[in-house]
């Protein structure tokens, strides 16, 4: 039964949005995470972002990236590139903010974080190329049953 029903999400994703979704879950995760704990050593590797808005609102923004990407994940049929920018957006601005927090000596301990940051977006961007932005068509858009 558990079977059928991930066949069945799947089929209805294809691997772009199956690649999507938990990401933008885990962006949410993040965020809410950003608001609601005191993170001393992000606060110090960000501070070249914070001085532009403050670290809850970074937490809204990976949020509200999360949630396109969420968005973009099981939405049909269309183009997901848009979820897919969503998603690497965040990591991609915290990962530059690490290495810069880093190179100018803000924050020396921040170049530890940064394949963290740099490893989601790499393979966000490989899935994009290697699925090629197609349409995604899901099974009860092709005539099969249960759809």
């Amino acid at each position: 039964m558990r079977r059928a029903a991930w066949a069945r999400v799947r089929s209805h994703m294809g691997p772009r949005g199956v690649t999507l979704a938990p990401v933008g879950a885990l962006w949410v995760w993040y965020g809410v995470g950003l608001i609601t704990t005191d993170r001393a050593g992000v606060s110090a590797a960000t501070a070249p972002v914070t001085a532009v808005m403050c670290l809850a609102a970074w937490g809204a923004a990976w949020i509200g990236c999360g949630l396109l990407a969420l968005c973009a994940a099981v939405l049909r049929p269309g183009r997901d590139t848009w979820g897919f920018g969503a998603a690497t957006a965040p990591p991609l601005v915290w990962g530059l903010t690490f290495v810069a927090a880093a190179v100018t000596g803000q924050y020396v301990q921040a170049w530890a974080s940064v394949p963290i940051y740099a490893v989601p977006v790499i393979l966000l961007v490989i899935v994009a190329a290697l699925t090629g932005g197609r349409r995604r068509r899901c099974t009860c858009e092709r005539g099969a049953h249960g759809g």
